[in-house]
């Protein structure tokens, strides 16, 4: 038994480090700035990206940038939840005559030793910090976070309340709104709907209990429910289960998501983070019959909004219900989506294109037909299926491999017979990238191979009904280009599978 468990111990470790190499950020500066706000030189850690931009949005972090930061920023970049054009800026603080400044800098009200100075630390961030950060580090002139945890957080709300637009996104982690008698909750009942906060998020971040009150936190979110404006995008969040400073831990990684929230778009990565992708984007649906409309992204039902008018969605258009939105249409009908974020220029776009038509029509099983496969045939040679003969004919069964098929730079493949639906209903038919030059007929008509998007791929819907109809698939295999992907189809309900076997017939 020590053998499989050396061998997990040695996948587990090297899963860890190449997780935590991706996470790495390479380029770590140090820097100082002299402030005649403060009267005192301030230390600054830059952890930048490893590509590099011609602009960049800015996280500050108050109290310094810790590594378990470091580490989710990165993984946040791999996983295509933040863009990859961010900074971390770790602010650090200051000690004078023994005592931490930050009890002087992050503090709304004096009640005695050194505080009471954040309006002065506000300064300096807005007048002498943010300016230094667009000079020497080609900082934007917006789509900035602020990031704090407890006096830190409770600067972070101090600023969101006196000057909002100086960030987009502010992140409040167990803030201490407690002091002074709550004296923030009670500033926010008086100026929190004199903001609109139309271009803001706010995450607030605190521990489930007693300490989500004594925090004063319980009774900022009351206020926040109650007064805050229509347009500010907003969560406060009791952890369970966490001390005062492993809320930091899930108040990071939470915080920026929900700050770029809407330009994380797909399911899969950074690599298709910045597309929306829903199905079926082409086909035939019938008029008032609700059909699935499929989306592929992180929180749809908050971000990405849709119309059915043709019209380009907007905040006040209806979102998607999550990933399958039933949709019914009277017409033919565009549909457009689009995700919407406090940062427009991540918004991003996609449209389906569907009209209305009655169910195709079925036939009873042909005879002589058995499953297990489609009739195929294979012509060699140069690029004209009407000149070429079959080199190779047979029935593309559990043995068939395309991809084995020939070995010449130019090869058709024509499969062809029939498919059998056992349940009436929406059937989205589909292919992906390696199918570019393919095309798909049902019933004589062709469903696949018009619209296909490089990259993406193509996809159909078509209401059937019980019984079987006639199917053709004519692939084109040129020099130098990637294997044939199989046809797939995808219900409700169902991951996108290759179409099985049993339900495809010919004769033999």
């Amino acid at each position: 038994m020590k053998a499989p468990i050396r061998l997990i111990f040695i996948i587990t470790v090297t899963t860890f480090f190449a997780c935590e190499a991706k996470a790495q950020a390479p380029n770590i500066l140090h820097d100082t700035l002299y402030s005649a706000v403060l009267q005192e030189k301030r230390a600054l850690n830059i952890i930048l990206p490893k590509d590099t931009f011609n602009q960049y949005e800015i996280i500050y972090c108050l109290d310094d940038v810790a590594e378990f930061q470091r580490m989710e920023w990165g993984f946040l970049h791999g996983e295509g939840f933040i863009p990859k054009n961010t900074i971390l800026v770790g602010i650090t603080n200051t000690r004078k005559n023994g005592a931490d400044m930050r009890d002087r800098d992050f503090t709304p009200t004096a009640t005695g030793g050194v505080s009471g100075g954040a309006d002065q630390f506000l300064q300096f961030i807005k007048k002498e910090l943010m300016p230094h950060m667009q000079q020497q580090y080609k900082a934007g002139a917006s789509g900035h976070t602020l990031y704090g945890g407890s006096l830190g957080g409770l600067f972070v709300m101090y600023v969101f309340l006196t000057d909002p637009d100086l960030f987009t996104s502010y992140i409040a982690i167990d803030p201490s709104l407690w002091w002074d008698h709550q004296y923030l909750n009670k500033l926010a009942d008086k100026k929190i709907n004199t903001f609109s906060y139309a271009n803001n998020t706010l995450f607030i971040a605190g521990r489930k209990g007693i300490a989500f009150d004594y925090m004063g936190i319980s009774g900022m979110d009351s206020i926040l429910r109650a007064k805050a404006p229509a347009a500010l995008d907003w969560t406060c969040i009791p952890f369970t289960n966490e001390t005062h400073y492993s809320t930091n831990f899930k108040g990071f990684w939470e915080g920026l998501k929900f700050s770029y929230g809407g330009f994380y778009a797909s399911t899969g990565g950074y690599n298709t983070s910045r597309k929306i992708y829903i199905k079926p984007t082409n086909g035939i649906v019938l008029k008032d019959q609700p059909f699935t409309l499929f989306s592929y992204n992180l929180n749809p039902d908050r971000y990405i909004h849709y119309t059915t008018d043709g019209s380009i969605p907007d905040q006040s258009s209806p979102t998607l219900k999550g990933e399958e939105t039933p949709v019914a249409l009277r017409s033919d009908a565009t549909i457009h989506v689009k995700s919407i974020g406090k940062r427009t220029v991540y918004n991003r776009e996609a449209t389906a294109y569907l009209k209305t038509g009655n169910v195709i029509p079925a036939s009873p099983k042909p005879a002589g037909v058995q499953s297990g496969g489609l009739h195929y045939a294979c012509y060699e040679g140069e690029p004209d299926l009407k000149k070429l003969l079959p080199t190779k004919t047979g029935i593309a069964d559990e043995t068939f491999d395309i991809n084995q098929l020939s070995k010449q730079p130019f090869f058709y493949l024509v499969k062809e017979g029939f498919i059998e639906i056992t349940a009436p209903g929406y059937y989205i038919f589909e292919m992906g990238p390696g199918n570019e030059k393919t095309k798909v007929y049902l019933a004589g008509r062709q469903i696949l191979g018009a619209h296909f998007e490089p990259g993406d791929g193509e996809n159909y819907v078509l209401p059937l009904e019980k019984g079987f109809y006639p199917y053709r698939v004519v692939y084109f295999h040129q020099k130098d280009s990637g294997p044939l992907p199989d046809i797939y189809l995808k219900l409700p309900g169902r991951d996108d599978f290759p179409m099985p076997l049993e339900m495809q017939y010919s004769k033999r």
